[in-house]
């Protein structure tokens, strides 16, 4: 699905709105929504440091479990930085406005934020190593180092979501997060 504000493209994939139509008629306790909020705002975090640095902003897409945001131009080094950490100073942010509120609403910020700081594929905390490594290194060595960490993360990741499912009884999205990250590690060309 295609929409247009502005000059901004944005692209929502059908199984997008499919998910927010069943959690919305699902999730009575809105924990669900209280996550996807907090993950609409970390990418405005993005999006802000983007506008802040210069950098036009001319496509959005929202997949699942994903968001790409494309600019016009690339961005240098440090705006680079600042753009990736935009997302998660967004999250820390709004955890430390929420939290002394209403954990319900600033806890789901701070995970986030944390988990985005993982040196993990497809994360912020992968691309921040994969911009700092790229200073030093060859695209193949900082493709190569980054597969690595974000095996050796994912593994902990992978047994501490057995220990929650077991232990909770049905509790899996952490599980489902880390074999997410696992098999775009193993289909990325």
């Amino acid at each position: 699905m295609k929409l247009r504000i502005a000059k901004l493209q944005i692209y929502l994939g059908y199984e997008v709105v499919a998910a927010m139509t069943a959690v919305l008629l699902l999730d009575r306790e809105n924990r669900v929504i209280c996550c996807f909020i907090a993950a609409l705002l970390h990418e405005l975090g993005h999006i802000l440091m983007m506008r802040l640095f210069g950098v036009r902003v001319r496509r959005l897409r929202l997949r699942l479990f994903d968001v790409l945001i494309e600019a016009d131009e690339p961005a240098d080094f440090l705006s680079d930085v600042w753009i990736t950490l935009g997302g998660v100073m967004m999250n820390f942010l709004c955890a430390a406005f929420f939290c002394p509120f209403s954990l319900k609403l600033g806890l789901p910020h701070l995970l986030l934020g944390i988990f985005n700081l993982l040196p993990v594929m497809s994360l912020d905390g992968g691309h921040l190593l994969t911009i700092c490594l790229s200073r030093r290194f060859s695209p193949r060595v900082c493709d190569t180092a980054l597969k690595i960490t974000t095996f050796v993360f994912l593994l902990p990741l992978m047994t501490a979501g057995l220990y929650i499912l077991f232990q909770s009884g049905y509790n899996y999205s952490l599980l489902l997060i880390s074999l997410y990250l696992l098999a775009l590690l193993l289909l990325k060309k």
